[in-house]
């Protein structure tokens, strides 16, 4: 695809609504070129250049933001995430709850059981505050699998981020799961799908086509075959994608074992769920049949490094790249810093194979980006900087102790760069953030309602035995 539409020699100025510079401009297009002194102009929606910056007069550009100092990158794809889940910041990452025996158990022991209790008035506040955490991380385009879709659809409407949602589907008691209890309850799940499918039916028309959805059962052991069969067929019915999480924990892999004789992507690709509109999430437990069975589907891949290094256990993201399954990056839950994602992809990924050479920074920018978007099935929409694709967009600021002196490579950009290095955001051609200020969403009072709430949340979580929380200075429980 050609990036230039100027004409050598023209001293015709070209209308455009936003002309974007930058020092440093990676447009993560088919030959990964990084460009000094580059630019991104924007006419509509869409881009209709970006490269090394054009002689003055070039262009009529209604607005120019001034890129000195400035990394220009495409906005960063969230390929798995749930947005609203930042109630259960630092509940699940490094204290065990009581009677638990492992970290990652409190998914099961806490999590779960406080999801039950959560209204869908406190899942909208979250999810407002999540979207603000997302914006101000540089994350523009977000796979949401959670509750209370239609709110999370306004708080992202309201805040200008480009999104595909589904509600949670499942038809057990997620936090009986801890005590092995699989007891289905149809009624339920079949309850959860049609909520999913109003949803989905819901958004025609709304948010300027920035909003889609997906149907998403929850995971390959807690939606009974029947469930993922009927949740199939309602989104070829609907001709849209599927989300679910898949391999994610030693007890999922034992029950879809002791039930189907297989592990759950085998089991998921052999009642038809498993085809090339489908993203699973972790694949932490999948094991060479399971990876064989994605590949053979066309299935695409979420890999979330950050919460898996907390949990102790890295998925073989090697070979799943090595089976040709695409593969975008995403943060899961709690921590939306993509930055920090991709430098424990690279770490993990070069310790686990002993080999400093086993993934690049350039690799790891790609699959925040291009490969997300193809994960996503967004590959000629979104993911890379080049004429006829949307206009999402990131600035970063390079005047930062930590990033200087800034040489421009892409180990520049990924090793260092934090997610509050993130000073400006463009999604679909509008400015939704500038200098770190999110123009969309009124952050002070999003903070005030959040804050009100959080003693209340305290309670309940320390009724079902969190350890890692403090009230006036004392710990509920010793370290």
């Amino acid at each position: 695809m050609s990036q230039n539409i100027y004409v050598p020699g023209s001293n015709s100025e070209e209308l455009i609504d936003l002309l974007v510079q930058a020092d440093y401009l990676y447009t993560m297009n088919e030959d990964l070129p990084i460009v000094k002194r580059g630019e991104v102009a924007i006419r509509g929606t869409r881009i209709v250049y970006a490269g090394p910056q054009k002689p003055v007069g070039s262009w009529r550009a209604t607005r120019t933001i001034n890129g000195e100092g400035k990394a220009v990158i495409p906005g960063l794809i969230n390929s798995h995430c749930h947005t609203a889940s930042i109630i259960f910041r630092s509940q699940t990452d490094d204290v065990i709850v009581k009677g638990a025996d492992s970290v990652g158990s409190a998914l099961y022991t806490l999590a779960f059981p406080m999801e039950r209790h959560i209204s869908t008035d406190e899942w909208y506040d979250l999810a407002k505050l999540g979207c603000l955490d997302m914006i101000r991380s540089g994350i523009t385009t977000i796979n949401d699998m959670w509750y209370a879709p239609e709110g999370l659809a306004e708080a992202v409407n309201n805040s200008g981020l480009r999104a595909t949602i589904a509600n949670k589907i499942f038809d057990v008691r997620l936090e009986n799961l801890q005590n092995g209890d699989y007891t289905r309850y149809p009624k339920e799940g079949e309850k959860r799908l049609r909520d999913g499918v109003k949803f989905a039916e819901s958004l025609e028309g709304i948010g300027d086509g920035l909003i889609t959805a997906r149907i998403a059962t929850h995971a390959s052991d807690t939606c009974d075959s029947s469930l993922h069969i009927e949740a199939r067929a309602e989104a070829d019915r609907l001709g849209i994608g599927m989300h679910c999480h898949a391999a994610q924990s030693k007890a999922e892999v034992s029950y879809i074992r002791n039930t189907h004789s297989c592990g759950p992507l085998v089991y998921l690709r052999d009642i038809g769920l498993l085809r090339d509109d489908v993203v699973v999430a972790h694949l932490t437990y999948a094991d060479n049949s399971d990876l064989s069975a994605v590949a053979e589907t066309g299935a695409s891949y979420a890999h979330c490094p950050t919460v898996y290094q907390r949990r102790g256990v890295y998925p073989k993201l090697w070979l799943i790249r090595d089976q040709g399954i695409r593969t975008g990056f995403a943060t899961d839950w709690m921590l939306n810093d993509p930055f920090e994602g991709m430098r424990n992809a690279i770490q993990a990924t070069r310790l686990s194979l002993g080999n400093a050479n086993a993934m690049s920074c350039k690799e790891a920018l790609w699959l925040h980006t291009v490969g997300a978007a193809e994960a996503l099935g967004l590959e000629k929409e979104i993911g890379s900087l080049e004429p006829n694709k949307r206009a999402d967009l990131i600035l970063i600021d390079l005047e930062q102790s930590h990033l200087q002196p800034y040489y421009g490579g892409f180990s520049s950009l990924v090793f260092y760069v934090k997610a509050s290095d993130v000073v400006t955001s463009v999604v679909n051609g509008c400015v939704i953030m500038e200098e770190r200020q999110v123009v969309t969403l009124d952050t002070q009072e999003i903070m005030a309602v959040i804050g009100k709430q959080i003693p209340q949340w305290i309670d309940r979580l320390y009724n079902l035995g969190s350890r890692s929380l403090a009230v006036n200075d004392t710990l509920h429980f010793p370290l």
